[in-house]
């Protein structure tokens, strides 16, 4: 709320205001019973109508709730991209139980809160879960060969293990050639977000790849091998098949082949109108409107709880009715067709599960306001967008 200072007309007045009773008085400002003060000098006056009647207010940051294992994973894992985000904010990051807290509350803080889920969905959507028995050799075999990965203990007998699919895969692999005996494969949680390694692991990989599959770790055969023509990545043909049937996209850089299809729940739709008004920043063009809809059902097996209902959206998102405008809703269309658009999970908002959840594709909610209001000016979303649809092989 702008602050607008009293018209100094008058060298004296009254500020007056309703008791809290209902009756109308004048009172000394140290009477708990209202609201309201008097003073004789203006000076004073404004001060108590600043105080008392103009609100500064203050940007109230929310909490991100979040989910353990993926909390454990950036904290142990990506602890450099979450410092990253403190130091270029100048915010702490602080994790309360189930909830992440973002001080001191401002601008900066809302900023870091914005990168913080983006890191926190990309994070999330690439991450597995098995379970394994056997703690000690689990334990040996991660400690001096996967560093990567996450281990939690589940029980006296069982651990379980959190990482990307190729890290996992490669454990497997390992894991069945020296301890087969031992290894009991429970469960595994997949999602659908290409895991991208770090420098020291591509480099890693690179060095290694004419030798062994970076899957299996098993030594290339020409009649079984098979390379990707983007990125000329090689592997066995048969863990490249298993890999594509996750996900059309090459396990090790993350470039797509095919068209991805998403996990977004079917029988939504998508309907787009125009207006003439302008957001801020386009004052020149009009406004591109999309209106989401996806109805309540029931999960899927691709979904996190097949089986149980989940809870429908309605979203409106914006977008300024330029040539770069229309070529972002081009490719929103096409994100939305392929069930990209959204997914079901736990809202960062709410906190409330089984719910219809954006996916990691950003759109502008509101008109105004700015990025910490999901609004605009915002000069860079429309190449931010493009980018976040891209990684989707949406370009």
């Amino acid at each position: 709320m702008a602050i607008n200072p009293l018209p100094e007309i008058f060298t004296e007045l009254i500020l007056h205001q309703r008791k809290k009773s209902g009756l109308s008085k004048t009172v000394k400002h140290n009477d708990e019973d209202v609201n309201a003060v008097a003073y004789k000098s203006f000076k004073e006056a404004e001060d108590v109508y600043r105080k008392m009647f103009i609100q500064s207010d203050p940007l109230v940051v929310e909490p991100v709730k979040v989910d353990d294992v993926v909390m454990d994973y950036i904290e142990k894992i990506k602890f450099k991209e979450l410092d990253i985000i403190k130091k270029r904010n100048a915010v702490i990051i602080k994790r309360n139980g189930r909830y992440v807290t973002f001080l001191p509350q401002s601008i900066q803080a809302q900023f870091a809160r914005e990168q913080f889920i983006t890191l926190y969905q990309k994070i999330a959507t690439g991450l597995q879960n098995r379970t394994y028995d056997n703690v000690t050799r689990i334990h040996e075999l991660c400690q001096a060969e996967f560093p990567e990965l996450v281990i939690t203990r589940k029980d006296g007998r069982q651990v379980q293990l959190t990482g990307n699919f190729i890290s996992l895969e490669r454990f497997e692999t390992l894991l069945n050639g020296r301890y087969s005996q031992y290894q009991t494969l429970n469960k595994t949680k997949v999602n659908d977000t290409p895991y991208k390694q770090n420098v020291k692991q591509q480099k890693s990989v690179d060095q290694a790849k004419e030798e062994s599959c970076p899957i299996c770790l098993e030594p290339l055969k020409a009649s079984e091998c098979e390379t990707l023509p983007k990125c000329k990545h090689r592997f066995c043909r048969d863990c490249l098949k298993r890999a594509f049937q996750l996900k059309p996209a090459c396990p090790i850089c993350g470039e797509i082949y095919g068209d991805l299809t998403g996990t977004q729940p079917k029988g939504g739709t998508m309907h787009v109108s125009r207006d003439c008004s302008s957001l801020p920043g386009y004052e020149r063009y009009g406004t591109i409107v999309i209106s989401y809809y996806i109805p309540s059902g029931q999960q899927g097996d691709e979904h996190p709880n097949p089986g149980k209902p989940y809870q429908g959206a309605s979203r409106i998102a914006y977008l300024p009715d330029t040539q770069e405008g229309n070529k972002v809703l081009k490719l929103l269309d096409r994100a939305f067709k392929q069930r990209l658009t959204f997914t079901i999970g736990r809202s960062s908002t709410t906190g409330q599960n089984n719910v219809v959840t954006w996916n990691d594709i950003h759109h502008k909610t509101s008109r105004d306001g700015g990025p910490t209001h999901y609004g605009y000016p915002d000069p860079d979303y429309l190449k931010r967008v493009q980018d976040e649809l891209k990684a989707k092989g949406i370009y």
